[in-house]
């Protein structure tokens, strides 16, 4: 797969995947990942910065305990879904308020 180098987006909803897929990193033409109703429990959000081009991300209904500071920093995010995760930060109201308040969030908890 990381030969497919035109390669824009992928749908990957409703399998059985327990990480985010380690090939997916490679394929820097990304733009939408949807790993939405899978059992995903964890992203590396250094790996994920590298996928400039990365603006939607659907990690909804997994089982993602808690989530990196680290993502707030993906620049290029305009939809990132985390509904329906285990996790007890960010609070389900900021998940509400949509992508741009979870990265704001995700950035002030970013140890300096």
């Amino acid at each position: 797969m990381k030969n497919l180098i035109k390669l824009r987006s992928i749908i990957l909803n409703y399998n059985r995947f327990k990480s985010f897929p380690e090939v997916l990193y490679q394929v820097l033409s990304l733009e939408t990942v949807l790993l939405g109703n899978n059992q995903v429990g964890g992203v590396d959000p250094c790996r994920l910065m590298k996928l400039v081009h990365l603006s939607t991300l659907d990690l909804s209904n997994n089982d993602l305990l808690n989530i990196p500071p680290e993502l707030g920093l993906c620049t290029s995010l305009r939809c990132l879904s985390l509904e329906g995760n285990p996790f007890r930060t960010p609070r389900t109201a900021i998940v509400a308020r949509g992508t741009d308040a979870v990265l704001e969030y995700l950035r002030s908890r970013i140890p300096t």
